[in-house]
């Protein structure tokens, strides 16, 4: 039984392959090649995500830099969402 590294298509044997969670086997590599060109931050790929998902996270990711803003300058005011 062989196993194909799930980026090149290859074989993948001997201590050259990982893991790679939720993908498969795949040359060291590769997979490092995949991470450092991938759009990914803690694990969540940004470039699946919809359109209107990524906006949604864009304004999610507003409100909290406004908020986290606000407390750090001590101010009472409610949570500016833009």
């Amino acid at each position: 039984m062989s196993l194909n590294c799930v980026f090149c298509k290859k074989p993948v044997f001997g201590t050259t392959g990982v893991t790679v969670p939720g993908e498969g086997p795949a040359h060291q590599h590769c997979y490092q090649a995949h991470s450092a060109l991938a759009r990914t931050f803690q694990s969540l790929d940004i470039s699946k995500l919809s359109d209107d998902e990524l906006l949604d996270l864009q304004d999610m990711l507003l409100a909290e830099v406004n908020d986290r803003r606000r407390r750090d300058e001590g101010s009472d005011d409610e949570i500016e969402l833009f």
